[in-house]
């Protein structure tokens, strides 16, 4: 399995958002529901954020993980803190989920 996926079929999903699995179709997903077999081919895959998904500074982080920001910079957040304001500039920011 590829780093880049970091679910799999039947696990349960902690955030809502689009997911992408490993045949590239996109599916949104609810907090809560367990991932889906892959729409294609209906067998077990895996699955991974899609690269439009972000958070601001000052919102909860529902899944510890690396993320980015605006600017490149990276940092380990742990589920239940807040996404921090922009390392270098000390102002909001948005943060994805690094790759």
């Amino acid at each position: 399995m590829s780093k880049v996926y970091e679910y799999t079929t039947d696990d349960v999903v902690e955030e809502t958002g689009n997911y992408t699995c490993e045949s590239g179709t996109t599916r949104t997903l609810e907090k809560g529901s367990k991932f889906p077999s892959c729409p294609d081919t209906e067998v077990v895959t895996y699955w991974k954020r899609s690269e439009s998904h972000t958070h601001s500074s000052g919102q909860e982080v529902l899944t510890s993980g690396r993320y980015v920001d605006e600017d490149g910079d990276e940092a380990f957040l742990e589920a239940g803190s807040t996404f921090p304001n922009c390392p270098k500039a000390g102002t909001p920011t948005t943060w994805s989920h690094a790759g």
